[in-house]
C-alpha cells in the first residue's frame, strides 16, 4: 500500500497565510516520514476548502520537496478555459520534473457553478469537451478545436508537457459506476466519503475491469490503481484520540456545510448528525466510525484499520491529516505516529 496526503486547506480561523505555510511544512515533514505523494482539493468562495488554486500549492511545494508527487482532486474542469488550464498544467509539469498528476473532474456544488455564473447540468459535458482539450493540447504538434463550450483557431501549446505522453490522469468517485466508467479508461481513480463495505465492492469491480483490459495497462506513475481519501487522527492514547479527533471530525463537517469560523468548541453526537445528513445520511461518531467514514484512534487501532483497507483492495491510501479545529503540532504529531505504526 502507498500512503499520502490530501489538502482542503480548511479555513479554520488561522490568518491565511499562516494555514498556507504549515500545509507546506506538514508536507515536507511528510516527505521525511515516507509519505508519497500529495493532493489537494479546489474550491471556490467558502471556508470548506481556501485553495481555489491548488497548482499554485504544488508549485511551491515541488521546491521544497525531491520525491514526492503531487496533483489535484480534482481539477474543475467547467471552472477553467481548457486551454489556459493545460498550459498551465504543462508548466507545472516541467518545473515539478514530471512529479505532477493532473486530476480529472467535473465538480459537486451547485453554489459554486452559480457564482461563476455556469449551469450546474452543463457540467458533464464541458468536462467531456475540456478533457479532450487538454489531451489534444498535450499531445498534437498543433491543432485546434469547434466544440459546444470552446471553440480554438490552429495553436501550438507552448510549454510542452515533461512526462509522455502526458502527465497521468486521475479522476475521483463517489458510486460504482462511476467507478467502473474510470477503470475502463485505465486510470486510477479516488474515493471518499464511501462506506468501507461500498469501498470494498468498488474496488474489486475496479481491479476486475483493470485485469480483463483489451489495451494494456500503465506501470509507473501511468499505473492504474484504486486510492481512498480518510480523515485521519492519531494521539498516543484511545481517548485523547477520541476527544480530540471528534472535535475536528466535527469541525470538519461545520466547514464542509458552508459555515464560516469560529468553529464549535464542545462536541456533541446531535450536532454531528445534523452536519452529516448530506453526504453520509446523519451519522454520531460511532456510527460512521462502523461505517470506516475516518480513522481515529490509538496507533495500534488504526493499523489494524488501514491492514482492513489493504485486504480490501485499497492501493492507496491518502490522509486528511489537517481538518477541523486540529492545530499544526496536532496535525505533524498525528503523522509521525501513523508513520511509525502504519509505514515502518
Amino acid at each position: 500500500m502507498n500512503f499520502g496526503l490530501f489538502f482542503y486547506c480548511q479555513g479554520r480561523g488561522v490568518p491565511d497565510d499562516q494555514a498556507y505555510a504549515e500545509i507546506l511544512d506538514q508536507i515536507v515533514l511528510a516527505e521525511q516520514l515516507g509519505f508519497q505523494e500529495c493532493w489537494f482539493a479546489e474550491h471556490h468562495f467558502t471556508d470548506y476548502s481556501v485553495l481555489p488554486s491548488p497548482n499554485l500549492m504544488i508549485a511551491a511545494a515541488v521546491q521544497r520537496t525531491r520525491h514526492m508527487r503531487f496533483g489535484n482532486y480534482i481539477n474543475i474542469l467547467p471552472f477553467h478555459n481548457p486551454m489556459r488550464l493545460a498550459a498551465e498544467a504543462a508548466m507545472l509539469d516541467n518545473l515539478a520534473r514530471g512529479r505532477y498528476d493532473f486530476g480529472v473532474g467535473k465538480g459537486m456544488r451547485p453554489g459554486e457553478f452559480e457564482k461563476f455564473g455556469l449551469d450546474f447540468d452543463d457540467r458533464v459535458a464541458m468536462t467531456e469537451e475540456a478533457t479532450e482539450i487538454v489531451l489534444k493540447a498535450w499531445t498534437q504538434e498543433q491543432m485546434s478545436y469547434e466544440g459546444q463550450f470552446w471553440q480554438f483557431p490552429k495553436l501550438r501549446l507552448r510549454p510542452s508537457v515533461y512526462q509522455k505522453p502526458h502527465p497521468p490522469l486521475h479522476s475521483a468517485a463517489s458510486r460504482a459506476v462511476s467507478v467502473a466508467q474510470i477503470a475502463s479508461r485505465g486510470w486510477p481513480v479516488a474515493m471518499h466519503f464511501t462506506p468501507t463495505d461500498v469501498v470494498a465492492d468498488c474496488a474489486r469491480q475496479y481491479h476486475e475491469t483493470i485485469a480483463n483490459a483489451v489495451e494494456p495497462v500503465g506501470t509507473g506513475p501511468y499505473r492504474p490503481r484504486f486510492s481512498l481519501c480518510r480523515e485521519t487522527f492519531v494521539a498516543e492514547t484511545p481517548e485523547r484520540a477520541r476527544a480530540e479527533g471528534a472535535l475536528a471530525l466535527q469541525g470538519f463537517w461545520y466547514l464542509s456545510s458552508l459555515a464560516s469560523p469560529p468553529l464549535p468548541a464542545d462536541y456533541s453526537d446531535a450536532r454531528l448528525k445534523q452536519l452529516t445528513a448530506r453526504v453520509w445520511g446523519g451519522t454520531t461518531y460511532d456510527e460512521l466510525d462502523a461505517l470506516g467514514g475516518m480513522l481515529i484512534g490509538a496507533p495500534d487501532q488504526v493499523a489494524e484499520k488501514v491492514d482492513h483497507l489493504k485486504a480490501i483492495g485499497v492501493d492507496t491510501l491518502l490522509l486528511v491529516a489537517n481538518f477541523g479545529h486540529l492545530a499544526h503540532e496536532q496535525v505533524c504529531r498525528s503523522l509521525e505516529l501513523f508513520a511509525g505504526a502504519v509505514m515502518s
